[in-house]
């Protein structure tokens, strides 16, 4: 709240300037800063994700509805895989864990799979599937962390802040799961939260 404020003084200071190709650049360089310090006020609350209380959720269910609100936006996504049943979750952790990841998948290739395995007995796993660029192998683990972004990416408009999967990493902990990035055959990225049961 406190970086929001002399931010928001500043961006209407902008709209009472003069139209030019300076104001349009500080236009923008405050609009990154702003999404910069909310996705960074983002992270720090993913590290309180636990003090949600963990509830017994119907997993199928869960996943069911939140594939319904991308497609009722008109997104691609899907849902495919094993049926999980009950599982005892923070639900809004998880949801975020997720969001983030389909968010990922559309912005890299227009479309994710949300698949379920649930055939070991110690934990199932929720993936997200994509057929977008994929990750290099190298940079598979240091995406996870904060402000880390693709070379390929350092444009905030298609790389974001680096934020993104550090959150999700953050939360994953919180929910007692693994994130795990890898490469699918024949390209695409498949994010995977091993989850225990």
């Amino acid at each position: 709240h406190d970086l929001q404020t002399p931010i928001t003084r500043m961006k209407l200071r902008t709209e009472f300037m003069e139209a030019s190709a300076d104001r349009d650049k500080l236009a923008q360089d405050l609009n990154e800063v702003e999404q910069l310090v909310r996705e960074g006020i983002d992270y720090a609350r993913s590290a309180h994700g636990s003090v949600e209380a963990p509830v017994r959720v119907d997993l199928d269910a869960f996943l069911e509805s939140l594939v319904y609100d991308y497609q009722d936006t008109g997104k691609a996504v899907s849902l495919a895989g094993d049926r999980a049943g009950a599982l005892s979750t923070r639900p809004h952790a998880l949801r975020r864990v997720l969001g983030n990841l389909v968010d990922n998948a559309l912005k890299f290739a227009d479309a994710a799979e949300v698949r379920i395995d649930a055939a070991q007995a110690a934990s199932l796993s929720v993936f997200v599937l994509d057929r977008g660029p994929g990750i290099p192998e190298p940079e598979l683990e240091a995406v996870l962390q904060p402000f880390y972004r693709l070379e390929s990416s350092r444009n905030r408009d298609t790389g974001g802040t680096g934020l993104g999967l550090a959150i999700a990493q953050q939360l994953a902990v919180v929910l007692d799961a693994r994130l795990i990035l890898s490469n699918r055959a024949g390209g695409g990225l498949s994010a995977e939260l091993r989850i225990a049961r």
